[in-house]
């Protein structure tokens, strides 16, 4: 048996499919090994903003860290991996205010030993810890079961980007993109490209994201013009490029394939212009 886990254990690695550990515009470099005041880094900085969703680089289980080295997390992946996610929140407000403790740096209902899939949202980005004061980021960690450290810079290169973190119930839910820009319509193909600004998964808050979706436009949609005297219908061919609408989708199953939203996977509910 002890020769079996051994085995196990050094035939761990990273899976070919991963999730990138954070939602939204972020900026990394190789880093990794660079000199720090208390050593060389360890993991890879994933640059972000305060409060943007962390998700799970694969499916496993959690391993919540609370404590005077700031908020974190560790996720033991099916592989074997174990990921650790540093700095995460913990600031009540949009500034840093150091008051929520580690309350607003997990998921909600995110409990020790949860398990989760792939792309679920685990937490949020901050600057906890020695972090405190400098640009929000997600110090990123990969180890091998024997606790040995791996340059994540290879892994974060090859990790799919999503545009929406997965919450934990399997529940149908939708997409608001509030203020976004028209990049072209295609009344032929029934299709909307819009560049979004901010991203919200209803019931959920919103992130701020800048992204280009393709949507598909069924004919049941609700297209509308909002003006001071009221609300109007409007077809697909009269939205142009540069156009600000709000965009609503269709009621969806979070999955792994929606994540990803490929061009159509996605459907418009509603489209306003105002």
């Amino acid at each position: 048996m002890g020769v079996c886990a051994g085995t196990a254990q050094a035939a761990a690695t990273v899976p070919a499919i991963t999730a990138f550990p954070v939602v939204g515009n972020v900026t990394y470099t190789d880093d990794f090994g660079a000199p720090r005041p208390g050593g060389s880094h360890q993991g890879n900085d994933i640059m972000s903003v305060r409060h943007q969703p962390a998700v799970a680089f694969e499916a496993g289980w959690v391993h919540k860290m609370p404590g005077s080295g700031g908020c974190m997390l560790e996720l033991h992946g099916k592989s074997g991996m174990v990921y650790w996610y540093i700095h995460l929140n913990n600031d009540l407000g949009p500034t840093n205010d150091n008051k929520a403790g580690c309350s607003k740096a997990y998921a909600p209902g995110l409990n020790e030993g949860q398990s989760v899939r792939i792309g679920q949202l685990v937490g949020f980005v901050g600057d906890s810890g020695d972090a405190n004061g400098i640009q929000p980021h997600l110090h990123f960690e990969v180890h091998k079961p024997s606790g040995q450290r791996l340059n994540p810079f290879t892994y974060l290169n090859k990790a799919k980007h999503l545009l929406y973190p997965r919450p934990a119930a399997a529940d149908p839910v939708t997409l608001s993109f509030n203020k976004a820009k028209v990049v072209s319509a295609d009344p032929g193909a029934s299709t909307l490209t819009v560049r979004t600004k901010r991203i919200r998964l209803l019931p959920q808050a919103g992130y701020p994201f800048a992204h280009n979706v393709v949507l598909s436009v069924p004919s049941i949609a609700r297209l509308e013009r909002v003006t001071s005297t009221g609300r109007s219908a409007l077809t697909l061919s009269a939205l142009k490029a540069g156009m600000i609408v709000w965009v609503g989708t269709t009621e969806f199953a979070p999955s792994w394939r929606t994540q990803r939203a490929a061009a159509g996977v996605l459907a418009a509910n509603a489209v306003t212009l105002r």
